[in-house]
């Protein structure tokens, strides 16, 4: 076990997408305090499986003190005037045990300019932490220059498929963006096998014009001069000017960190923890990422790669309709990146291996030195481009290096919208069933393909309902070793579960619009006439 351990215990949503209310928790061991490392959602198709993706990829953002792009606006469900995000966690320090809650709410706002051209959506302005062994913060570098995750690897292509979120329809009015107006950070430490009372770090109201922040102890020790007021407002201004949070905004984070340090260390500490986690081992993979693959424009490479003096994290898109211009860093960054995945793809697809191919020195505008490269399959020792591999390879080869990250790593959390998409059942399967036995991370996956409910333990999913004030559920009733898809089936068809699980479709009115959609189309009046 490693000193410091991070677990997602639990989500919750309000008023986010087309969830009104819903909440789901990894299963924890009542006598071991282990929380499982596997959670996968089921359910019909809009009922509120991707939006738990989207809450984790906002929740990076947020964390991670990025600019949030005004199309995270339609997050916010159609009715209500804001979204809110609850997360829970277990943090093991040096055999300390916390259990740490953050909530953020965002709202629509109206600001001159909102869709200006630099906003972008991908891993911009994204700070490193630096932690000594005695878990004092050593440095906090803040950069202005675009970086992704801790090692300034970005996107080699200049594609961004970011921009292109399937997620968020982009609104009319060009003025309305989103913000974080509420925030607030708790812990409760276990002591004698009980959890002591809860501590707030932090609660914040944008619209609180008495306190830039609450508890008022905690702004009254953290704002001890005139300087440290000042600087505490001029924080809120710029969060809410350039939609951030307030708590991990450099400027914000950078004074708190600073003065817990001295007054409340574990506040200090906890803050630190959670927002390196955020930053460096959470990995959200959403669709408009893997579609970038079924287009056959790019391979989005999600990596995760360390030794004893540097670990890199983050995100490399290679071009797959044509070559990719990519400096010398990473060129090294790919190839050890395609070393590390060839060791387990060859026994997935067998005989299977990946390659980069060099076609040699290009120079770039800044004069730096790069190189023109191209992926290759390889099986049987023939070589063809990586664009003609099935859409499932593709996607295997581009999640495996996280994937192999989390079944090592306790703290790495990989969120992946439909896994299954393009990946052969019986295989999804096999992958599943090991990576819930013997993976040390945790994985949170959305599906349609029923197989991995043969493979999974009942307490390892959750079902979506078309209940939208109870969006999530865990079947009653089905036993442990029990075909979890057989008993999915029984409760779609004949109920008995606390909350319906399929808005029901029949058959032969489908069947029926099947053909009178044709007639319609064809402008068949007669024959239109004649069957209605």
């Amino acid at each position: 076990m490693e000193n410091r351990i991070v677990k997602l215990r639990g989500l919750e949503l309000e008023n986010f997408k087309n969830v009104k209310y819903g909440k789901i928790d990894f299963k924890e061991d009542k006598e071991t305090g282990n929380i499982s490392n596997i959670l996968g959602i089921y359910g019909q198709n809009g009922s509120g499986k991707t939006s738990v993706i989207n809450a984790l990829y906002l929740f990076r953002m947020v964390i991670s003190g990025q600019r949030l792009n005004p199309n995270f606006c339609n997050f916010i469900s159609c009715d209500a005037k804001s979204a809110g995000i609850t997360f829970e966690f277990r943090i093991i320090d040096k055999g300390e045990t916390y259990r740490v809650f953050y909530k953020f709410e965002i709202r629509k706002t109206y600001k001159s300019g909102a869709f200006a051209e630099n906003i972008e959506m991908g891993n911009d302005n994204i700070n490193s932490l630096d932690f000594e062994e005695n878990n004092n913060i050593n440095s906090l570098n803040h950069s202005n220059n675009r970086m992704n995750y801790a090692n300034n690897i970005g996107f080699s292509s200049n594609i961004d498929y970011r921009n292109n979120m399937d997620y968020a329809s982009m609104v009319d009015d060009k003025n309305i963006t989103v913000e974080v107006f509420k925030e607030k950070l708790t812990y409760s430490k276990l002591e004698d096998n009980q959890w002591r009372k809860s501590i707030t770090i932090v609660d914040y109201h944008m619209d609180d014009e008495d306190y830039t922040f609450r508890p008022i102890k905690n702004y009254k020790e953290a704002a001890n001069s005139t300087d440290k007021k000042v600087g505490f407002g001029i924080a809120k201004g710029l969060s809410q000017e350039n939609s951030t949070s307030f708590i991990f905004s450099p400027k914000t984070f950078s004074l708190l960190l600073t003065s817990f340090a001295k007054t409340s260390p574990e506040n200090s500490k906890i803050m630190a923890i959670l927002r390196n986690f955020g930053i460096f081992n959470l990995f959200v993979i959403q669709n408009d990422e893997l579609g970038a693959i079924t287009t056959n424009k790019m391979i989005p490479l999600s990596f995760m790669l360390g030794n004893k003096k540097v670990n890199k994290r983050g995100n490399i898109g290679l071009n797959l309709f044509d070559v990719s211009i990519i400096d010398t860093d990473k060129l090294e960054t790919v190839k050890k990146i395609l070393e590390q995945i060839n060791v387990v793809l060859n026994t997935l697809v067998p005989n299977l291996k990946i390659e980069i191919k060099n076609y040699g020195k290009e120079t770039l505008n800044n004069s730096r030195e790069a190189f023109k490269v191209e992926l290759l399959s390889v099986k049987n020792g023939k070589q063809i481009p990586l664009k003609y591999e099935s859409e499932g390879i593709k996607k295997i080869i581009s999640i495996l290096s996280v994937l192999i990250g989390m079944y090592n790593n306790e703290n790495i959390l990989v969120a992946i919208d439909e896994l299954d998409a393009g990946i052969f059942e019986y295989l999804l399967g096999e992958i599943l069933e090991i990576l819930s036995k013997n993976a040390k991370g945790q994985l949170i996956f959305t599906s349609h393909n029923l197989r991995a409910l043969e493979k999974l333990n009942k307490d390892l999913v959750v079902f979506t309902t078309t209940n939208e004030n109870n969006r999530y559920i865990s079947l009653n009733n089905a036993k442990v070793g029990s075909n979890l898809r057989d008993f999915y089936y029984r409760g779609i068809m004949l109920g008995g579960q606390k909350e319906n699980l399929y808005d029901e479709t029949n058959k032969y009115e489908i069947n029926y619009a099947f053909r009178k959609a044709w007639i319609l189309g064809n402008n068949n009046d007669e024959e239109k006439n004649k069957r209605e």
